[in-house]
């Protein structure tokens, strides 16, 4: 049966419920949007329910977080919902990433990229096969630059200077086809491991 996709009501139950727990560490909306298409564009999905310590933070040891069992289960619900129209997006559709804007109106893609970027984390040395891509690394190029603006040290950050308005809207545009593409990368390497598995059990099983 087709998963039915979670409706704008439901996508502010999500957002409102991440948001309660903001001072505790907890992904918001958009960071979580990030999180997910990494985890599924990468080199290999992790299902929402194994993430909640990272997507929860502080939350997730707080016994007081969720009134009830069924609380959380209906929160887990949302998040799998949420984590399938990703999936669904970049299998068969078209993917665009959740930005919100800021309380000036700007939206700056941040909270997303460094959503991402915690996603990535998770697999780190998986991901290296991307990195030592000359053709497709420069696919993480808008990500990494705006999942690193904000860093904590300095020396982290990509630029010294502000990015302009321009080449940030250009980053953006750029996010969609990245995760595309990103994605395209590492189901072609599954593939290929697929096939040289199914190869090795097929002489495996010939008479000797």
């Amino acid at each position: 049966m087709p998963h039915p996709a979670l409706s704008e009501q439901d996508y502010q139950r999500l957002s409102s419920i991440l948001a309660r727990f903001a001072d505790q560490q907890c992904m918001n909306l958009e960071q979580l949007d990030g999180f997910f298409a990494a985890l599924l564009s990468g080199p290999q999905a992790i299902p929402p329910a194994e993430c909640l310590p990272l997507i929860l933070g502080e939350a997730f040891d707080d016994e007081s977080a969720f009134p009830s069992e069924k609380s959380l289960e209906q929160f887990v619900a949302l998040l799998r919902g949420h984590w399938q129209d990703i999936a669904n997006a970049l299998s068969g559709g078209e993917f665009q990433p959740w930005l919100d804007a800021d309380a000036n109106g700007a939206v700056l893609g941040n909270d997303w990229c460094e959503g991402f970027v915690s996603g990535m984390e998770l697999l780190n040395d998986d991901w290296g096969m991307l990195f030592e891509s000359a053709e497709n690394a420069p696919l993480l190029e808008p990500i990494l630059a705006l999942g690193f603006e904000r860093h904590p040290d300095a020396e982290m950050r990509p630029f010294v200077e502000a990015i302009s308005a321009e080449q940030r809207e250009a980053w953006l545009a750029a996010i969609s086809p990245s995760v595309h593409g990103i994605h395209n990368f590492f189901a072609a390497i599954r593939r290929q491991l697929e096939r040289e598995e199914q190869d090795l059990e097929q002489q495996e099983r010939r008479p000797h």
